[in-house]
């Protein structure tokens, strides 16, 4: 558990407007230089890349000590266990407790050049924005916060019609309606917006099955850690994708079967998987089984959580049952990809919460690990081997 004390200016509390006592947002200033160290980063989904011309405008805006950086920049978002305000003298408290539950959520660049900057006589304050009780939607929450430097673009690809070999692969799947392939897109089903899913994760878990461009030593972390990276790949050459065509229904059916599993597979080595906090596991009074959640593309209740940081070096693992076959120039598979999980899925399912449990139950960084890319990448490739 870390505190911090932090002085602040205009603090205010918004309660929630559902009236759910456990959510509360507050909002304040804090001066450059009271910005604390040590805000934990692993609730960001971000790689925080100080070279990018997005860092290079925040840093100058910082440093023009023009008195508006709070204004023009987002502020930090973060997420905390506890926010206390002591009015006589502005300084607030924070808690932060769980590592993959609270800490910096959105505004990972602002944060870091801000601590790079720090006693530099820069008279500028930022936006702190601090949510409390979301440890429930802490992943659907990072993910929303930090896909706005992407949407635009994004939405100018769908325009472009740069995502037709996409639409070619997986056109006939299920869950083809609910994809967003551009800015603000909805699906109304009985009256009720249904969940959608971003054209981006579409293409990241693609990319992981990219056997020409990624292998056994280079594994795309980057579909976990970084969407908009990811899509920038994308745009370069979207025709590469056409090679997707014979095997791109059968990598959604394979991650739609591993997050169904996942837990299950883990159980029946003896673990509890619901003892692990990120699987989000509640019972009712009578010790029924609460549903907390649905899969990602079939949209089937599920009582457990299963965090993307655990599911993407799995099924990422996969990649070493694809071939290429240089007269279609299209991917195929060497062996049945759900077979092959069927049979290993205590093994390669155990090794993914081992190595989480050896990192402190992160599966933030479990995702952005490039050990355990490896180590599930070589288990299924010795099953092909044997």
């Amino acid at each position: 558990m870390s505190v911090f004390k932090i002085p602040v200016k205009e603090f205010k509390r918004s309660n929630d407007p559902l009236d759910r006592d456990e959510k509360r947002k507050y909002t304040c200033y804090v001066h450059v230089d009271n910005v604390p160290m040590d805000i934990p980063m692993n609730t960001n989904p971000r790689e925080q890349k100080l070279t990018s011309a997005v860092a290079k405008k925040i840093e100058d805006s910082l440093l023009s000590n023009d008195g508006n950086f709070h204004l023009k920049n987002r502020g930090i978002v973060i997420s905390a266990k506890k926010v206390i305000y002591d009015n006589k003298t502005d300084i607030m408290t924070m808690v932060v407790d769980e590592p993959y539950e609270h800490g910096d959520i959105d505004g990972g660049h602002t944060y870091k050049l801000i601590l790079e900057h720090q006693n530099e006589g820069i008279e500028q304050y930022v936006s702190f924005e601090i949510m409390v009780g979301v440890e429930d939607i802490i992943e659907d929450l990072a993910e929303a916060r930090n896909t706005s430097s992407q949407v635009d673009e994004k939405s100018l690809a769908e325009l472009g019609k740069q995502f037709e070999p996409i639409k070619d692969g997986i056109g006939g799947m299920p869950f083809f309606d609910r994809i967003a392939f551009k800015q603000n897109q909805q699906l109304e089903v009985d009256g009720k917006n249904v969940k959608m899913i971003d054209a981006r994760e579409i293409v990241a878990i693609m990319t992981m099955f990219h056997a020409k461009q990624y292998g056994a030593e280079n594994h795309p972390l980057h579909a976990y850690s970084s969407k908009s990276r990811i899509l920038d790949e994308y745009l370069e050459d979207p025709k590469d994708f056409d090679k997707f065509t014979n095997i791109a229904t059968d990598i959604f059916d394979l991650y739609d079967l591993i997050e169904l599993d996942f837990a299950e597979a883990y159980n029946k080595t003896g673990g509890r998987y619901g003892g692990k906090k990120y699987s989000g596991y509640k019972t009712n009074k009578d010790g029924v089984p609460r549903i907390v959640g649905k899969s990602k593309f079939s949209l089937k209740p599920m009582i457990y959580k299963v965090p993307d940081g655990l599911i993407y070096p799995l099924v990422g693992a996969f990649r070493s049952l694809v071939g290429y076959d240089k007269e279609s120039q299209k991917y195929y598979w060497k062996k049945n990809p759900e077979s092959v999980y069927m049979e290993e899925r205590e093994s390669i399912v155990s090794k993914v919460i081992k190595f989480t449990d050896s990192i402190g139950n992160n599966p933030n960084a479990t995702g952005k690990d490039s050990n355990v890319w490896d180590i599930l990448y070589m288990t299924v490739e010795r099953y092909l081997n044997r």
